[in-house]
């Protein structure tokens, strides 16, 4: 086993762990919060492709596999923003969130939410093997899995903001 593939595995294992325990708790709503984490990922998953050694060998391929993979990370954020469960955030509720930031709904996608944020995971390893077996240069990066992280945080938040502008448009 090399590094890289440690890395990742590690990143993987926060990152399920990490969105798991998210999907499953209710969260203050904050959509400027929600804005920031995708953003500054998807920063590092660029800086660092950039600077890879790699990226003089991509390839069309590798292009491909990429823009495959941003496809569904994309639709599984979107999914998972049409699937979350919002409700007025509750006295209790704004006790335990430190910051709430002025929240007034809070959300979650429960146990289905997780199971999607999880076989988006299976789905993206089974990827990132099947293109390293075909010759793919950055499929099984670290600087990938930050930028189809971003993408997916960012489809999410985009579908939450959409949602909570129709709901505060009728007065939930």
């Amino acid at each position: 086993m090399n590094t890289q593939l440690l890395v990742n595995a590690a990143l993987i294992v926060v990152a399920v762990g990490w969105m798991g325990l998210r999907q499953l708790n209710w969260r203050p709503v904050e959509l400027a919060r929600m804005w920031r984490s995708p953003l500054i990922l998807g920063a590092i998953g660029l800086v660092t492709l950039v600077n890879s050694s790699n990226l003089s060998h991509i390839t069309t391929f590798d292009v491909g596999v990429l823009v495959f993979e941003i496809i569904i990370s994309l639709a599984v954020g979107s999914a998972l923003g049409v699937m979350a469960k919002f409700r007025p955030i509750t006295a209790q509720g704004r006790a335990e969130a430190h910051d709430d930031g002025g929240a007034t709904l809070e959300s979650r996608t429960g146990w289905w939410g997780f199971a999607l944020w999880v076989a988006f995971i299976v789905l993206r390893i089974g990827i990132d093997v099947g293109a390293g077996a075909m010759g793919s240069q950055i499929a099984s990066s670290t600087a990938m899995i930050l930028i189809l992280l971003a993408a997916n945080r960012v489809a999410r938040s985009a579908v939450f903001a959409a949602r909570i502008g129709r709901l505060t448009s009728v007065g939930v």
